[in-house]
């Protein structure tokens, strides 16, 4: 039980100001819980990285979370641009972030030369592109170019990636820490283990035998895990494969708030400053929402869905 802890206690002890972190998910289980918990704590001068970020990356800029962002894109997918995001680069509010970009390919593939031990990574979609002229924070450190060495051909070196931290939000751990997830991917496995510290964040806490049932599913050992919570529509408005769905109202709901200034603090005292913790988030999200859209969310179980060895 020594990893098991609160989301506030994790967040509190791990993730320390100017930290690096990597921060899983893409709609697929986004770690919202730990999200509202770093915001709601005022961590700041982070540095943040994942492909294909969102609303949980637009939402950490629009509260003064961030300082640098290793990136790919950012998006809030069917709601268009990120409003906060933009407000950072165009009018530095509430400050300019320092923005470094790669492609949709070679940051997961820098995520993976971290987490398989190797310094650099050989990627090719870059060469050629506007991206190489671009340099911030990272200056000549983005990318070195080679010639190979077995046809003479240009490759582009990018450097592995290695995270202070990693929040994932995963469907089961146990109490060590071993994670298990299904559906989309994304780089959260290579994310995961490319830092030298994890926080699983997940739905339900189970035993090792029921992890064992199915080790093929564990993205991350407990080894790598410094502490576990459990959060239980911790990735909401996100969705969890088995779980419940994405929430494309309380998506609206962002987009609408992130549109102003004074709409996104509103939307942050509301959902984040206005609640102590996940518990009393969906305690306020069914007083809003109404029980019957929190069930309609909801999955019934189906063994068309990925197996769920817990049941």
């Amino acid at each position: 039980m020594g990893k098991v802890m609160s989301t506030a206690d994790a967040i509190g002890k791990f993730v320390q100001d100017g930290a690096f972190l990597f921060i899983g998910g893409y709609v697929c289980r986004p770690p919202f819980a730990a999200i509202h918990e770093i915001i709601r704590q005022k961590k700041k001068d982070l540095t943040i990285t994942r492909s294909n970020a969102a609303d949980d990356f637009d939402m950490l800029i629009g509260a003064g979370c961030v300082k640098r962002f290793i990136a790919t894109f950012i998006s809030l997918g069917v709601y268009g641009l990120a409003r906060c995001y933009r407000r950072s680069l165009e009018k530095g509010i509430p400050h300019k972030i320092e923005l470094e970009e790669y492609t949709n390919l070679s940051l997961p593939l820098m995520l993976m030369a971290g987490a398989m031990g190797m310094p650099f990574v050989p990627v090719k979609d870059m060469v050629g592109t506007d991206l190489m002229n671009i340099r911030s924070f990272l200056g000549d450190g983005k990318y070195k170019m080679i010639e190979s060495p077995f046809d003479g051909s240009p490759v582009m070196l990018a450097p592995a990636l290695h995270p202070d931290v990693a929040i994932i939000h995963v469907q089961q751990a146990d109490e060590d820490g071993n994670a298990q997830m299904w559906g989309i991917g994304g780089d959260c496995k290579w994310g995961a283990n490319a830092a030298r510290q994890v926080i699983v964040s997940c739905e339900r806490i189970v035993s090792r035998e029921v992890i064992g049932k199915d080790p093929s599913r564990t993205i991350v050992p407990a080894f790598k895990v410094a502490a576990v919570t459990e959060e239980p529509f911790g990735a909401h408005p996100g969705y969890t494969p088995g779980f419940y769905d994405m929430d494309l109202a309380y998506g609206y709901l962002y987009k609408e708030a992130s549109n102003t200034v004074e709409g996104f603090q509103a939307f942050l005292d509301e959902w984040v400053f206005g609640v102590k913790d996940r518990t009393e988030y969906v305690q306020h999200y069914i007083q809003k929402f109404g029980i019957a859209q929190y069930k309609k969310l909801q999955a019934k179980f189906d063994y068309g869905y990925p197996v769920s060895y817990a049941y």
